[in-house]
């Protein structure tokens, strides 16, 4: 005679099957060969056979199954995970002496079907108004919508990507940044959909009740386990940050009552037969209201009851899907209040252990905690879809000290995020490379990166919070989820060292009233007209207009001679055009607004500089080198440059004149100027520092990191010790052509006695340069206080360094 068994469809975890050995029950496990670190341990639950679930219902499973059927004859099948489901209800479909268990469980896998289902019942709890929509039908009628309402995925569980939807704005900016998530979430899985259910918002307390339903039909319901949910704890999302058993209803007999007829009726209305149910519903102030039901047992709710109630729901499975008597509870009372938290980060971040673990293990009733993430792992909120990683249980005498137990652990910084410490400051930083905050005293800083997803890096997932947006100069389309999030956390400062994103940080400051740069500032430096106009008066006035067409131009040329013509906005050499006499103009390029302005002959330099609170200190002055015309791309720079005393202390006066008369306040600027004789000319100016690594020269020749010396002096923390390792650097852009070696090429560049580093971009060999961004690589150059300066300079005036051809 065979010993009672149980076949268990894909993976379990420790705390589900204990009940069944102690029973004498043999768990058959088909295991999900996929990794995962949420499953039991092997020695004592060993594995039957293993199966690719990620292939769906196959014939090999099913020949598994039926093999299995002939040699054990076993009489359940119980599956644990919501992802095992619809596999578990077609295998048993598909073989006639399991056809009459998991019956109508595709009704649970659609949440707007639910719906469907639960209207046709004469409960008036299982009523909730719910509609299937789509966010792009949404949005063309948003303010006729019913606010506030719950937007969430119909074939997801765990609360995934589940919105409280308050006004228009909230919902557009869950279609610039939920939506895209929870489309590349679904990317490639079976069950993905276009689909959202617009639901009626329940507000009140969230509770459980989890059934075991035999194939005749039979519902038997078990203890309610109440869910603090994520809102609960001042949090927006719908995170189960805790579950425990007994229930605060426990006591009121007519309302216990109600919340299990409305579960017996939830599964009825679904027609499940032969399989369990976890309904989840809301207590309202009109009474309970159902949420959802799902064809499995809910998330670690065998283990809890098993610890409150000493009632094994392993066990009352398997014998409901059996068609056998339930085993009877030792009692009717619970033995101890049991519950476990499982904490979500706010933002999405990297786990680096759990932190805090005294005070945790110092709370009332702590037990253990386990996680199933490792150090170096991303972890994030619920809403970003991610599944519980960390847990910690309690065991207490009554509810009440459970639940103050529970509920103390929000207030632990178990992810070390908030900014309790004084040392801990929060930063806003709008797009940029790592350089914005990578230095090594960054830890001491929590960032928030807004950034446009072709530019972010893989250290920027590592050490940022992100808010991804198509363009981060669009500021309407991020400013209220920067809003929201400085509700929740506060921003000590906002910054940028990008181009693009210095407006919109400035005008975030000003919003948010934290430290920033001057918006006039910022706004003078990107707009070369305005920059132009702030100059007049001056001694360092140029002749300049704004233009349209050719003629304009030709008419400039006519009052002023040789003129410069750029694009008010540019940079990086792009659009820069040349002109001295009239037929230069004939294919000018004029693009929307342009500027033109007279020729400043002489030697190019830019200075860069350090603005801390309106004071400004000049860290150095770099010698340019261009092509030339017609688009003067930069080809190399020296830093510091050459100069007599006399030069640079006229440089240095000039710019400091322009910073105050720009009122700047914080950051580096960088300003490029031209000298000619006696005249010196400004050529234009941006409160950012210098790309072209110009910003790892001036930090790797005077110590001073301009990003971490910036955010460090907003936020009022001690700057790093300027360390400086060189006394003199350059860099040399090359041109190669397209027969060129590239790794060649390379090893050549870095055998000269100064290299420092070399980078080459292959695919564009052999292009013409025509803007910084066309350049086909460069070698970094350095000179230690004990190298020989002369030689140094010898060889950063090397031709060669330009052009390097395949001869090379």
């Amino acid at each position: 005679m065979n010993t009672p068994s149980s076949l268990i469809v894909g993976n379990i975890r420790d705390g589900e099957y204990e009940g069944l050995i102690a029973e004498g029950i043999t768990p058959l496990l088909i295991t999900d060969s996929r990794a995962t670190r949420k499953i039991a341990d092997a020695a004592k639950i060993p594995p039957t056979a293993h199966y690719d679930f990620s292939k769906g219902l196959t014939a090999e499973l099913i020949d598994l199954t039926r093999r299995l059927l002939d040699e054990h004859s076993f009489t359940s099948v119980l599956n644990f995970r919501e992802g095992y489901v619809a596999i578990t209800a077609g295998l048993c479909a598909a073989l006639p002496a399991l056809a009459h268990l998991h019956r109508n469980v595709e009704n649970t896998l659609d949440k707007a079907l639910q719906r469907q289902c639960f209207q046709q019942s004469s409960n008036p709890d299982l009523q909730v108004m719910s509609l299937a929509v789509r966010i792009d039908d949404l949005l063309t009628r948003p303010d006729e919508l019913p606010y506030p309402f719950i937007l969430k995925p119909t074939n997801l569980y765990s609360s995934l990507f589940v919105r409280c939807i308050h006004d228009p704005q909230e919902l557009l900016d869950y279609k610039r940044h939920e939506w895209p998530a929870l489309q590349r979430y679904v990317n490639g899985k079976h069950r993905e959909t276009d689909q959202l259910l617009l639901e009626e918002y329940l507000q009140g307390s969230n509770h459980s009740i989890d059934c075991a339903i035999s194939p005749d039909g039979t519902i038997s319901s078990f203890p309610m386990v109440d869910v603090i949910s994520g809102v609960d704890i001042g949090q927006s999302d719908f995170q189960h940050f805790a579950r425990y058993t007994p229930s605060i209803l426990e006591s009121d007999a007519a309302l216990k009552g109600r919340c299990h007829r409305l579960a017996h009726d939830a599964v009825k209305a679904l027609g499940l037969k032969g399989t369990f149910a976890h309904v989840e519903f809301i207590l309202t102030a009109h009474g309970p209201r159902i949420l959802e039901v799902g064809a499995r047992p809910g998330g670690s709710r065998i283990h809890v009851i098993r610890q409150a109630w000493r009632m094994p729901l392993d066990v009352c499975y398997h014998r409901a899907l059996s068609g056998e008597p339930l085993p009877q509870a030792e009692s009717g009372t619970p033995q101890r209040s049991f519950g476990i938290v499982t904490p979500f980060a706010r933002a999405d971040r990297t786990y680096d252990g759990v932190h805090q673990v005294d005070r945790i293990r110092d709370l009332p009733g702590f037990q253990r905690w386990y996680a199933c993430v490792r150090p170096g792992e991303r972890i994030g909120p619920v809403s970003n879809g991610f599944q519980n990683y960390l847990y910690i249980e309690f065991r207490q005498p009554d509810t009440a000290s459970l639940r103050a137990s529970l509920l103390a652990v929000a207030d632990v910084d178990v992810y070390a995020e908030k900014p309790g410490d004084a040392q801990v400051k929060h930063i806003l930083l709008i797009g940029g490379r790592d350089s914005g905050l990578d230095w090594d005293t960054a830890q001491h800083f929590r960032f928030t990166l807004v950034q446009q997803p072709a530019q972010l890096s893989d250290y920027q997932r590592q050490h940022a919070s992100l808010v991804l947006t198509a363009d981060i100069a669009n500021l309407a389309a991020y400013s209220e989820t920067i809003m929201r999030l400085h509700r929740q956390r506060p921003f000590d400062a906002v910054v940028s060292f990008s181009e693009q994103g210095l407006i919109p940080a400035s005008q975030l400051g000003e919003r948010l009233g934290i430290a920033h740069n001057s918006l006039h500032s910022v706004e003078v430096s990107r707009d070369k007209l305005l920059f132009r106009q702030l100059l007049q008066g001056s001694r360092y006035e140029l002749p300049c207009a704004a233009i349209d067409s050719a003629d304009d131009a030709r008419v400039f040329l006519a009052r002023h001679g040789p003129a410069i013509v750029k694009p008010v906005n540019g940079s990086g050499s792009q659009g820069v055009y040349a002109i001295s006499k009239p037929k230069d103009t004939d294919d000018l390029p004029l693009q929307g607004h342009n500027l033109i302005e007279a020729f400043a002959s002489g030697d190019e330099y830019s200075v860069e500089s350090l603005s801390l609170n309106g004071q400004h200190r000049i860290l150095g002055i770099t010698r340019k080198h261009t092509s030339g015309a017609p688009g003067y791309v930069e080809t190399g720079h020296d830093f510091p440059a050459n100069l007599d005393d006399a030069s640079r202390s006229r440089i240095e006066d000039a710019v400091l004149w322009l910073l105050d008369r720009m009122d700047n306040r914080w950051g580096p600027a960088h300003t490029e100027i031209k000298i000619d004789g006696q005249r010196l000319n400004f050529i234009e100016t941006q409160t950012r520092f210098g790309g072209d690594q110009i910003w790892e020269m001036v930090w790797r020749t005077t110590g001073v990191h301009l990003a971490a010396t910036t955010i460090a002096a907003m936020t009022g923390v001690p700057s790093p010790v300027p360390e400086s390792q060189y006394v003199q650097m350059a860099i040399r852009y090359i041109e190669a052509d397209d027969a060129t070696d590239p790794q060649q090429l390379h090893a050549h560049l870095l055998r000269h006695p100064f290299a420092l580093r070399a980078s080459l971009h292959h695919d564009k060999f052999g292009q013409p340069i025509h803007r910084s961004c066309d350049r086909h690589g460069y070698v970094l150059l350095a000179c230690g206080a004990d190298d020989n300066r002369k030689a140094f300079n010898a060889a950063i005036s090397h031709p060669l360094f330009n052009t390097q051809g395949q001869a090379q």
